[in-house]
């Protein structure tokens, strides 16, 4: 057995785990025969990507976002998009059923403006949803910050559809976002409402059930290495990263390199976020500190 000393940027770390992801078998059949939904988000760009081979050719590559001065909106999401046209009231913050910014993929080919409600009404047994989470628990569970002001958000109806409807829920999850907390403790104490202070966007948290991938099950999935995270951190550029120990056969080892070697080409567009004077988003108290 060779091993391996990798370090991961969180951006390196969503390109490697996409690179998995597409790779999966239930997800190369949905993408033959099914479909395949994506909320936008940083690691679900990257998917799109490895699926399709383009970058998403929408304004918008990501809805909630974790920001220096607090939770925010990218701005991609209340302008226009360049790939579809949205009616006037698109930019409206409405109800989870509501919500049409999802990607979607069929044949093999990228949709949006679709209603959340509508895909999850077309999706079955053999379809594919797919999302990064906010947070990961030691126990190896996810949950996801809602903003939106309608309980459960977006993620809440998928999950009941998932349940009623019978279609995967794939969760892509870099290690930056492992908590030292039950996820269902974490929800308890995060709830949409109550607070004095907020540093942008209020948020609940919601406890997930789906299948989760992290740079651990991408390595075997990728090359049937063993990986191991034995640190974390980084300054320069390399704030959240993920050092992990990689063992393989020195064919497989070879495999992951290369593999790696890819992933740290990547590259994330530009984040937008409103100053929070002009920010037109309705759900955002703004940043509120004693």
């Amino acid at each position: 057995m060779a091993k391996a000393l990798i370090t991961l940027t969180p951006t390196h770390s969503k390109k490697f785990i996409a690179m998995a992801v597409s790779r999966m078998e239930v997800v190369r059949k949905a993408f033959r025969e099914g479909m395949i939904v994506l909320h936008p988000s940083s690691s679900t760009y990257f998917i799109v990507e490895e699926l399709i081979g383009e970058k998403p050719p929408t304004n918008y590559w990501v809805c909630g976002m974790i920001v220096p001065k607090g939770l925010c909106l990218e701005m991609g999401v209340k302008f226009p998009s360049r790939f579809v046209s949205p009616s006037p009231e698109a930019s409206i913050i409405r109800g989870p059923e509501e919500f049409d910014r999802s990607w979607a993929i069929k044949g093999g080919k990228l949709f949006t403006g679709i209603k959340l409600k509508q895909l999850i009404e077309e999706m079955g047994k053999g379809d594919v949803y797919i999302k990064g989470p906010n947070a990961l628990s030691p126990q190896g569970k996810v949950g996801v910050l809602i903003g939106n002001a309608i309980e459960g958000g977006t993620i809440g109806r998928v999950m009941t559809g998932m349940k009623r409807r019978g279609y995967e829920v794939i969760f892509p999850t870099g290690l930056e976002k492992l908590i030292p907390t039950p996820i269902e403790e974490a929800a308890k104490e995060a709830k949409k409402s109550g607070y004095k202070y907020s540093l942008g966007i209020t948020c609940g948290l919601l406890p997930c059930e789906g299948t989760v991938i992290t740079e651990i099950e991408a390595f075997k999935i990728l090359s049937g290495c063993r990986a191991i995270p034995v640190a974390a951190g980084g300054l320069g550029g390399g704030e959240g990263s993920t050092i992990l120990v990689v063992e393989g056969e020195d064919a497989k080892l070879e495999q992951a390199m290369n593999y790696v070697k890819l992933a740290k080409e990547a590259k994330l567009p530009e984040v937008r976020a409103f100053h929070c004077s002009d920010c037109p988003v309705s759900i955002c108290p703004g940043i509120r500190m004693p």
